[in-house]
């Protein structure tokens, strides 16, 4: 048998990592949206047209999507719970039957 050379050809790199984005956007629905922000799709249809959401892109006809990295900013946006100190609860006007009966005497 004889054996016959192989000739081999390099193999050609792809894009380097200057030609690659670091994100890609993507477009989600609103179903992708409401599991996200765990808000429910009228909420979320309010909030656009008060302005308080970031507006959906027309994809085609009556379907529409959010831009992943506007909902992420929205959610960033928002407060941690608990990150503000709570406001002491308003005295009332009129004394509740602990502060009565203390007065009285009675406990």
């Amino acid at each position: 048998m004889q054996k016959t050379a192989t000739q081999t050809t390099p193999i050609q790199a792809g894009p380097g990592p200057s030609d690659v984005r670091p994100y890609r956007e993507r477009l989600l629905r609103i179903d992708d949206v409401c599991f996200m922000t765990g808000l429910g799709r009228s909420t979320i249809y309010a909030k656009v047209k008060a302005g308080d959401f970031p507006s959906a892109v027309q994809l085609h006809g009556t379907s529409v999507a959010w831009r992943e990295t506007e909902v992420d900013a929205w959610i960033a946006a928002r407060p941690a719970v608990g990150a503000t100190p709570p406001v002491p609860p308003a005295q009332s006007a009129k004394p509740g039957r602990a502060a009565l009966a203390s007065a009285m005497g009675v406990l």
